[in-house]
C-alpha cells in the first residue's frame, strides 16, 4: 500500500460511536467533523498477505500447474490437438494474470481483494481501507502507523494512518478522527498561553503535531513513467500495437510505439516541471522568535510547534530587509498587523488583523468567523503595532501570535494539498462517454461476427488471421490515439487560457466548462468595478456628523514605505472612497477635517478603539475622541455605520421615511451604508473606550445619514453575460449586497429579464432582521415570509407547496435573501427552492457555498465566477471556479514604481546622447 493521493470534498458525519461489527471486521467508524474539513465515510481493518497467499498468485500457480500437466500428459500420447489447446490456454492464463496484476493499479478495490483480507482487531490490523466521500474519488490503502506519545511521565499509544497528507487516529472507543489542532478553544484560554514551559511538553507537541513542514515531494522520473505507462489506455495503446504486429504492420507498429513512449516521457518531463516549480513556490524559510522554556529563542521557522507563542512582525532595515512571511496558522494575542493575504485568497486589499483582547473570553473561535484575528500561513506581514500591554514582551517589538495550526493543515498546506492532489490526466469516464461506446461496440460485434462467419466458410483462409481481423474490429470501437488527443486537447486549452492570462490550477476541470449550465457570479468586483465612488450623503448629519462617521469609523492604514516615510493609505475600496470625497485626512489614527470652511473645519476625531467589521454582524464601529471648534470639543463619541436594515434595530428612533429613504436608492443599484452616531458620557477615557462590551458600545444610536455610492459596472460584464443567456445557460447572482441593490444589477446583465420577486422575511421590511449565520438562523413560520417585488406592488405568500413555487417561477425571476435562505435550510426545502432562482443577495460566504453544493446535488454542471475572500467556497464546491484576480497593492505599488524608474533611465540616457551628439564637431 502506499501513501494515499486522492481528495475532494467529504461529507460530515455525526461524531457518535458505534459498536464494531464482528461479522466484517470493520471498525465502526464515525467520522469527528467540522463544517469546512473534509471528512471520510468508513474505515475498514485489514491485513495484508504473505506473497505466495495472494489472490493474484496461488490461483495461476495452480493453473499453471495444471495446464502443463494435462500438455505434458497429451504430448505423451501423441494427441497434438488436445496439446495445441493447452497451449493455447496457458497463453490464456498468462494473458489473465498479467491483467490481474495491472487490475491491481487501476482499481484499488480489486487490489484490497487479492492483496489483503478484512480483519476484526486492530492489533492484528496493518493497514486500512479508506473509503472518502462520493465527490472524492476512489479510495484508498493505507499504512497503519503506531506512534508513542510522551508528555511527561504519561505515555500514550497513537494508532492511525495518514490521507492525503493529513494524519487521522483511532480512539479507544473505535472511532477515526481527524488529527484535532486547538482551534475551536475560548478566547480567554489562548490568552493564556505562555507556550511550551518544558522540553517534555516542546517533545510531546513534536511528537504529536510533526515540524512545520509544507513539503512537496518529487518523485523519480521512472517512479513516474512506470505510472504512466501501467494506465489502462497505455495499455490498451500497447495492445493494439501488438495486434498490428501480428499484422504484419512492422514498420508502423515500431514507430507508433515509440511516439507513445515519447509522448509519456514528456508528460512526466512536464509533470516535474510543475512539482520543481511548486517547491519553489514554498514559504521561505525564516528564522522566528519562539517563547519556550521561559525564554525566547532564534528558531527556524520549520520548528514551529503547535501551541507555541511566537513573536510576528515585519523586520527593520528599510529596503533591503527581507519580506517576513508568517510562518504558520496563528491567532494574534497582542498588537495588530497589515497582511497580504493574495497568495491564498486573491483579495488584492491587505487585510487588518488584531488581537483577540477585546474579545468575550468566553466565545469560541471559530477561524472563518474570527478571520480578522488569524494570521494565515504564508502571508506577508506589511507591517505592525505591537502592544505594550502584552503578558508577553516580545523582544523585536512584534505582535504576539499563538501557533494553533502547522504543516499541512495550515490554510497554505491546505492550497498546496489542493494542487497536489487534483486529478492529474483527463479521462473520459462519463456515461455520456460509456453510452456511445456501447453503442459502437454493438456495431463492431455484428461486424466481427458477420466477418468471422463467412470467413469460417471459406476453408483456404487463414484462421488465425481471420481471429486476429475480428479482434482488431471490436478494438478500433476506442481509436488508440484517444488519450493523446485527449491530452494535447487539454495542452492546448491551457495554452490558449495563458495567452489570455488565464491560468489553470486543475486542468481536468477544463472538459467540465464545455459541460456548463448553470453560471453563478458575485457582484462586487466581478460584474462591477470595485472602485467605489461616493455619490452622496443624505440625511440630516451632511455635511457634519455624517462626514464624522465617514472619516472615523473605518480600518484603513497608511503603509510606511521602505524609507520610514508614510505611504499609501490601504484598506477597503469603499472605505477610501468616502474618505477622499468627505475630504478629510487620516494618519496614525487621527481623523483631521479640512481647514478651511464647512460645517466640520478643525475637527479632529482620534480613535480610540474599534469594533471591526464582521460579515455575520454586517457593521462596524469605532469609539471617538473629538477635537477642535464646537461644542463636542474633547467629547467621546460612538460610530457606527453598516447595512440600513442591521442599523436600524440600534437606533433609539429612526424617521418614519428610513426605510423608503434606502430602498430609494438601492432599487437604482447603488449600495447604500446607513451611518449612526451617539455621544458617550462625560469623563470616558481610553481606558474605559478600550472595556467597553460591544453591544453596549452600539446601543441607542441617531442617525445621521445615509451614504450612497455608486459602483459601475465592468464594460465587458454585460456582453459576456449576453453570450451567455443567448446560448441557453443558466445565469445567477450570489452577492453580500441588499437584494435591491443586487436585482437592479442583475437586471443589468442579463440575469433577471422579467418582473423580481424578493423572498425574505416580513420583519425584513420593517428592519428587524437578524443574523444570517446558517447556524444561528431563528426558526420561523412560512406565513412569516412573503415574495415581495422592489417597488412593493407585488406581493405574494410563501408557501412550501411545490405547485404554487413552480406557478410563481414561471411568471416571475425569483431572488433570495441570505435570512431566509437560512430558513429554507432549517426546513430542508433550499433543494427545491434553489435552482429556481436568479439572485442570492445578502448571503453569508456559507452560504455562497450552499447554493453551489445544492445545484451539484440537483445535476447540474455549475461555474463560479468570483474575486475575494468570501467566495473561495463557492469557487471550490463548483465544477468550474473562475477567480478574478488582480494585483496586491504592494505589487502594483512595486510595478509602478519599475516603470517610473525604467522611464527616469531612458531620459537620462536620451538626455545624455543629445548632449553626446551637441558635442560632436
Amino acid at each position: 500500500a502506499g501513501a494515499c493521493t486522492d481528495s475532494g470534498p467529504t461529507m460530515s458525519i455525526n461524531p457518535t460511536p458505534l459498536p464494531a461489527d464482528p461479522r466484517r471486521g470493520r471498525l465502526a467508524v464515525r467520522v469527528y467533523a467540522t463544517r469546512d474539513e473534509n471528512e471520510l465515510v468508513s474505515v475498514t481493518t485489514i491485513r495484508y498477505k504473505e506473497g505466495l497467499w495472494r489472490h493474484d498468485v496461488w490461483p495461476f500457480l495452480v493453473l499453471y500447474a495444471v495446464i502443463i500437466f494435462l500438455a505434458g500428459h497429451n504430448a505423451s500420447r501423441f494427441r497434438w490437438f488436445e496439446f495445441t489447446v493447452c497451449c493455447y490456454g496457458l497463453g490464456i492464463a498468462a494473458l489473465l494474470h498479467v491483467l490481474a496484476f495491472l487490475f491491481t493499479h487501476w482499481s484499488v478495490g480489486f487490489k484490497r481483494f487479492v492483496s489483503a483480507t478484512t480483519v476484526r482487531s486492530l492489533t492484528d490490523a496493518d493497514g486500512f481501507f479508506v473509503v472518502p466521500n462520493k465527490y472524492v474519488g476512489a479510495p484508498e490503502l493505507c499504512v497503519k502507523s503506531r506512534r508513542v506519545l510522551r508528555e511527561g511521565l504519561k505515555e500514550t499509544v497513537e494508532v492511525g494512518f495518514e490521507f492525503r497528507k493529513q494524519r487521522y487516529v483511532i480512539t479507544s472507543d473505535q472511532v477515526v478522527e481527524k488529527l484535532s489542532y486547538p482551534v475551536q478553544d475560548a478566547f480567554g484560554s489562548y490568552t493564556k498561553w505562555t507556550g511550551h514551559g518544558t522540553t517534555q511538553k516542546t517533545l510531546a507537541a513534536h511528537d504529536k503535531y510533526g515540524l512545520n513542514k509544507v513539503e512537496v515531494p518529487l518523485p523519480p522520473f521512472a517512479d513516474l513513467l512506470k505510472g504512466q505507462l501501467l494506465a489502462p489506455f497505455f495499455v490498451f495503446q500497447v495492445f493494439c500495437v501488438m495486434l498490428w504486429m501480428l499484422d504484419d504492420y512492422w514498420y508502423y507498429s515500431f514507430f507508433t510505439l515509440f511516439m507513445l513512449v515519447s509522448f509519456e516521457c514528456t508528460t512526466v518531463t512536464q509533470r516535474l516541471r510543475n512539482l520543481k516549480e511548486l517547491r519553489s513556490m514554498q514559504t521561505p524559510k525564516q528564522a522566528v522568535q519562539v517563547y519556550r522554556c521561559g525564554r525566547w529563542q532564534d528558531l527556524d521557522g520549520e520548528g514551529v510547534l503547535v501551541g507555541d507563542v511566537i513573536s510576528i512582525g515585519r523586520p527593520s532595515g528599510g529596503a533591503g530587509a527581507e519580506e517576513r512571511v508568517v510562518p504558520a496558522d496563528c491567532l494574534l494575542l497582542a498588537g495588530s498587523c497589515i497582511v497580504e493575504e493574495a497568495v491564498l485568497t486573491g483579495e488584492s486589499t491587505p487585510q487588518w488583523k488584531v488581537s483577540v483582547a477585546d474579545e468575550d473570553p468566553s466565545t469560541l473561535l471559530d477561524v472563518k468567523a474570527h478571520k480578522s484575528h488569524m494570521l494565515f500561513a504564508g502571508t506577508k506581514v506589511l507591517q505592525h503595532t505591537g502592544s505594550a500591554d502584552a503578558r508577553l514582551r516580545t523582544p523585536d517589538g512584534g505582535c504576539l501570535a499563538a501557533v494553533v495550526r502547522t504543516g499541512f493543515e495550515t490554510s497554505q498546506g491546505r492550497l498546496m494539498r489542493t494542487i497536489l492532489f487534483s486529478a492529474d490526466r483527463v479521462t473520459a469516464n462519463s456515461w455520456e462517454a460509456g453510452a456511445f461506446i456501447l453503442f459502437l461496440m454493438c456495431f463492431a460485434i455484428a461486424a466481427a461476427h458477420y466477418v468471422l462467419t463467412h470467413g469460417l466458410d471459406d476453408p483456404s483462409r487463414d484462421r488465425f488471421k481471420l481471429v486476429l481481423n475480428c479482434v482488431m474490429i471490436i478494438t478500433s470501437v476506442i481509436p488508440p490515439e484517444l488519450p493523446m488527443e485527449l491530452s494535447m486537447a487539454v495542452n492546448a486549452s491551457l495554452v490558449a487560457l495563458a495567452k489570455k492570462r488565464v491560468f489553470c490550477t486543475e486542468p481536468f476541470r477544463i472538459p467540465f466548462a464545455g459541460k456548463v449550465d448553470v453560471c453563478c457570479f458575485d457582484k462586487t468586483g466581478t460584474l462591477t468595478s470595485d472602485h467605489l465612488l461616493l455619490d452622496d450623503v443624505v440625511g440630516p448629519g451632511k455635511g457634519g456628523d455624517a462626514d464624522v462617521v465617514l472619516a472615523a469609523c473605518q480600518s484603513l492604514v497608511r503603509v510606511k514605505n521602505d524609507d520610514g516615510s508614510d505611504g499609501d493609505l490601504v484598506g477597503d475600496p469603499l472605505e477610501k472612497a468616502a474618505l477622499e470625497a468627505s475630504g478629510w485626512s487620516y494618519r496614525e489614527g487621527v481623523a483631521e477635517a479640512p481647514g478651511g470652511g464647512g460645517g466640520g473645519g478643525g475637527l479632529r476625531a482620534t480613535v480610540l478603539h474599534r469594533f471591526h467589521f464582521n460579515s455575520n454582524l454586517k457593521r462596524m464601529t469605532t469609539l471617538a475622541r473629538l477635537a477642535g471648534k464646537g461644542q463636542r470639543d474633547g467629547s467621546v463619541v460612538a460610530l457606527m455605520k453598516g447595512a440600513p436594515e442591521i442599523v436600524k434595530q440600534h437606533l433609539v428612533s429612526a424617521p418614519s421615511d428610513y426605510d423608503a429613504m434606502y430602498k430609494r436608492y438601492a432599487v437604482q443599484g447603488a449600495r447604500v451604508i446607513a451611518l449612526a452616531m451617539r455621544t458617550l458620557p462625560p469623563g470616558f477615557d481610553a481606558a474605559a473606550a478600550k472595556a467597553m462590551p460591544r453591544d453596549e458600545a452600539e446601543a441607542g444610536m441617531t442617525w445621521v445619514g445615509f451614504a450612497v455610492f455608486q459602483c459601475p459596472l465592468k464594460p465587458e460584464s454585460e456582453p459576456a453575460l449576453r453570450a451567455l443567456a443567448e446560448s441557453s445557460h443558466q445565469l445567477m447572482m450570489i452577492t453580500g449586497d441588499a437584494p435591491l441593490t443586487a436585482c437592479y444589477a442583475a437586471a443589468k446583465v442579463h440575469i433577471v429579464t422579467r418582473q423580481v420577486l424578493v423572498l425574505s422575511h416580513r420583519e425584513e421590511e420593517k428592519g428587524h432582521v437578524h443574523g444570517i449565520d446558517r447556524r444561528g438562523a431563528r426558526v420561523h413560520q412560512d406565513s412569516e415570509y412573503q415574495w415581495v417585488s422592489p417597488d412593493e406592488t407585488v406581493v405574494v405568500p410563501f408557501s412550501r407547496d411545490m405547485d404554487e413555487l413552480l406557478r410563481v417561477a414561471c411568471k416571475y425571476d425569483l431572488a433570495v435573501s441570505g435570512d431566509a435562505l437560512s430558513y429554507l435550510e432549517k426546513t430542508h426545502f433550499a433543494a427545491q427552492v434553489i435552482p429556481l432562482c436568479q439572485v442570492f443577495a445578502r448571503t453569508s460566504p456559507e452560504q455562497k457555498e450552499l447554493v453551489l453544493v445544492t445545484l451539484k446535488a440537483a445535476g447540474r454542471v455549475t461555474l463560479m465566477c468570483g474575486d475575494g475572500t468570501n467566495d473561495v467556497g463557492g469557487l471550490k464546491a463548483a465544477h468550474v471556479g473562475v477567480a478574478l484576480l488582480s494585483a496586491s497593492e504592494t505589487a502594483e505599488k512595486l510595478a509602478k514604481k519599475r516603470r517610473e524608474d525604467k522611464e527616469a533611465a531612458e531620459k537620462k540616457a536620451k538626455g545624455e546622447d543629445g548632449k553626446a551628439g551637441l558635442s560632436l564637431p
